[in-house]
């Protein structure tokens, strides 16, 4: 993870510290953009907050106040580019508590080893990585919700239409498109190649059409899309993944996404009981080339799962 800037922003006549880096990268422009803005004394008022993330403009923007609970590391506030709050995103996590690591201590307490950070999903419990030297270079987190499902399979026809696809781009043999949670929900999709991969893009109007059909009550806004490159029969998968919202945009690398990715090749018909790991490589199409790793284990013969996002 490579940070990018440190500085203040005021805001109602109040200055709090904040810092940009791109997680999911050890390089600069690469992985995706995150702004961690440190409240220490409260000062932000809610507006305050949305305004400050509608400014920075990333995918995500995370205000860091002090916890409710003395056990917990700190209370964090998700806001996306738009300035609605988010109950749970993975990319904001990771880089907040490496962050918080970075400085060591925060309201008083050190910051090493299990950082718990308390969000509008739940308790979200992250473990620091550290390099050779001891200094924090990244978190693995625990995603705050089992796996599930959140809506029946979409055809693939309508699928493949909300990326600008077509439906034998979609590849059904393992699943079909479904909506899938481990604190914030995706439509995940299995493409054919990497070359339909390649092509795919948001489509607005595509996602518009849907909702007025009253089909998507439960829909989802965003669509991971991936593929497998290493025959995906392994409990170590290697995948190429895009994430597409409905507005058009793409992020560049989505931990919460890959966590319900993970939980949901997990719980799919024929997976022994045990862990699968999957290394995805996202943004490259984007110029924002994002490294992640996803693990979730599948219990005795039902389909959940827990995920980890790193």
């Amino acid at each position: 993870m490579d940070v990018w800037r440190r500085a203040f922003v005021s805001a109602a006549s109040s200055s709090v510290r904040f810092e940009t880096v791109d997680v999911f990268s050890s390089h600069k422009f690469g992985g995706n953009q995150l702004a961690v803005v440190l409240d220490e004394q409260r000062r932000l008022s809610d507006d305050d907050m949305r305004r400050i993330a509608i400014e920075f403009g990333f995918s995500e923007t995370t205000i860091v106040l002090p916890p409710k609970s003395e056990a917990n590391t700190a209370w964090v506030r998700i806001f996306s580019k738009d300035g609605d709050e988010m109950p749970f995103a993975g990319h904001p996590n990771v880089g907040t508590a490496t962050v918080l690591a970075w400085r060591r201590s925060i309201f008083g307490k050190e910051v090493r080893g299990t950082v718990l950070l308390e969000e509008k999903a739940g308790l979200v419990p992250l473990e620091l990585i550290e390099d050779e030297a001891g200094r924090p270079v990244g978190a693995t987190l625990t995603a705050p919700e089992p796996f599930s499902l959140s809506s029946p399979p979409l055809p693939a026809e309508a699928a493949a239409a909300l990326i600008g696809l077509e439906a034998n781009d979609v590849c059904a043999a393992r699943h079909p498109p479904l909506a899938a949670s481990t604190g914030l929900p995706f439509l995940l999709v299995e493409l054919s190649s990497l070359a339909a991969l390649g092509r795919s893009r948001g489509v607005p109007s595509a996602f518009e059409a849907l909702a007025a059909g009253g089909a998507a009550t439960l829909l989802p806004p965003k669509v991971l899309a991936y593929v497998r490159l290493d025959g995906g029969e392994a409990a170590r998968l290697e995948l190429r993944a895009r994430m597409h919202r409905a507005d058009g945009s793409e992020d560049a690398g989505t931990g919460s996404a890959n966590c319900a990715l993970a939980g949901l090749l997990a719980s799919l018909d024929g997976t022994p009981p045990g862990l699968v790991r999957a290394r995805v490589m996202q943004g490259v199409e984007m110029g924002r080339p994002s490294e992640l790793l996803a693990e979730a284990e599948r219990k005795g013969a039902g389909a959940g799962a827990e995920a980890v996002g790193r």
